[in-house]
């Protein structure tokens, strides 16, 4: 009889390693210092369960949710707010976002990705209180080719990785990101911002006093079973502001509120090409303002800006601009690059006026590995330009120009502002030195999947993003409808009170006005 329980505990006791590894939490901060007096503070937070797991442990159930629902591979959703100075701050430790928000997903079969895609949409719209609603018509997606599939920087590559998934894209540039989107994301961790290191970002204005804030989440599946939740922020803020000194005094309390449901609490202070890890579930204490400035030059620098007058036609031109350091050297090694423009319906590209120009001389198109183009069709297709191109050795600059055509819309497709604009969505670039002499790969001795993407990132394209452009469209006059309502309502007051008075008058009032 003794026996019994023993047997039960024991076999408990040897279900605890199972559950272990079928779910894990792991939170990690990065602390790097940029120029102008600024640092940047990246929090990860990365959740695995097993796939096939009735009830969820560590992983919030609206996020397997959604993964489930969609039938994706891989879906992610990212706020931007406020721009990446790439010239003063260099490379940013994670991709930087541009302004607004942005929704991504990838699927096997072309059947799943229409009915996934509004399924993913709406319900990542509900889970973070954004606007996503507009992004599941189809004037508004596109299906990247060359963007945002695996590349080794290679020109025989271009479609190799295009042919094995259904890639979603959209963005929506006017997207107001507020703490209605950040507390959601808060909330979808297992100690929401109670404890650990989420408990830094608890203050709203703390956070949205960044110079840039960017953050987001990736849900993945292994081949292994295994879904993977990755929710990542990044921001910027001024070493000498209170809100930096608040989120580093919370961080370095965090070893007595250590979040229960982490596997491991972690800080890592970049200086230089080094990276120290500090094990906060151990106490380990960790000195932020002894961190050296940390500059690393970007691949390139990109700008982009609209041409031409009046509401009948325009231009768009993109500047591809490799570094001051570089330019000066004798040898510079070519530059190969991935353009992911899409457009809407109503700005229509002209591809015969598509024209290159290297230190300002016009060259041809030989330069261009390969180039795709869907044309966009009236209030039902987005237009998406997609290049692959070559910036050459000891080439400093890089210009693409392009003639568009302006659209007329309905008067009732104009939103509320009309007069503002309508922002365009913003570029994307892939930038990947054909020679990686120089690569600079962080040096750390500790593992873990942040550090594992830092150093993956080192040698992999360097992703940037140029931010919207406001685009004016030939407006009608709003205002004219009350004017018309206005006067005629006057006109028929008038006529109808001058024929009341003539209908209603007597000859005896007459005598009374005497």
């Amino acid at each position: 009889a003794r026996a019994f329980p023993c047997a039960v505990f024991l076999a408990l006791a040897a279900m605890i390693p199972i559950v272990a590894a079928r779910a894990s939490f792991v939170e990690e901060v990065l602390i790097e210092r940029l120029r102008d007096d600024a640092v940047a503070l990246v929090f990860t937070f990365t959740t695995t369960e097993r796939e096939l797991e009735r009830h969820s442990a560590v992983m919030a159930k609206p996020l397997r949710a959604v993964l489930a629902k969609s039938r994706a591979e891989t879906l992610e959703l990212w706020f931007g707010r406020g721009r990446w100075n790439a010239r003063r701050w260099g490379t940013p430790p994670v991709v930087a976002k541009p302004i607004g928000a942005e929704a991504l997903g990838t699927w096997r079969a072309d059947e799943d990705a229409e009915r996934g895609w509004r399924d993913a949409t709406t319900a990542l719209g509900g889970t973070f209180c954004a606007s996503l609603s507009a992004l599941g018509t189809s004037t508004a997606v596109t299906s990247p080719v060359l963007g945002f599939n695996a590349w080794d920087g290679e020109a025989s590559s271009a479609r190799r990785a295009s042919d094995a998934a259904t890639v979603k894209h959209a963005s929506l540039p006017q997207e107001a990101v507020c703490v209605e989107n950040l507390a959601p994301w808060l909330k979808q961790l297992p100690c929401r911002d109670r404890a650990g290191l989420a408990k830094a970002l608890k203050t709203a204005h703390e956070v949205f006093s960044a110079r840039h804030l960017t953050f987001g989440v990736r849900l993945s599946k292994d081949g292994d079973g295994y879904t993977r939740s990755e929710q990542t922020l990044m921001m910027v803020l001024p070493d000498a502001s209170e809100s930096y000194a608040e989120i580093i005094g919370t961080i370095q309390r965090v070893a007595n509120d250590v979040c229960v449901a982490a596997d491991g609490t972690y800080v890592h202070a970049r200086d230089g090409d080094d990276i120290a890890t500090f094990n906060l579930s151990s106490s380990a204490a960790f000195d932020a303002d002894a961190l050296r400035v940390n500059h690393r030059t970007p691949t390139m620098y990109v700008e982009r800006f609209l041409t031409g007058t009046g509401n009948e036609f325009g231009g768009i031109v993109i500047d591809i601009e490799r570094p001051a350091l570089e330019s000066s050297a004798n040898s510079s090694p070519p530059i190969r690059a991935r353009l992911f423009q899409p457009l809407p319906w109503f700005v229509k590209l002209y591809m015969h006026t598509l024209s290159i120009e290297l230190d300002g001389v016009a060259v041809s198109r030989e330069v261009l590995d390969e180039m795709h183009f869907v044309p966009a069709e009236d209030r039902v297709r987005s237009s998406l330009l997609e290049l692959q191109m070559v910036l050459p050795a000891n080439a400093s600059m890089l210009r693409l120009r392009l003639d568009f055509d302006k659209g007329f819309l309905r008067a009732q497709e104009f939103p509320p502002d009309a007069n503002r604009g309508f922002d365009l969505p913003p570029a994307r670039f892939d930038a990947f030195r054909v020679i990686h002499a120089d690569t600079r790969v962080p040096r750390t001795q500790q593992a873990s999947a942040f550090l594992d993407k830092l150093r993956a990132s080192s040698v992999a394209p360097e992703t940037l993003y140029m931010n919207s452009l406001l685009l004016l469209l030939p407006t009608p006059d709003f205002s004219m409808t009350f004017n018309v309502a206005a006067m005629t309502g006057s006109v028929l007051s008038i006529l109808f009170l001058s024929l009341m008075r003539a209908m209603t008058a007597r000859e005896s009032w007459n005598d009374y006005r005497r």
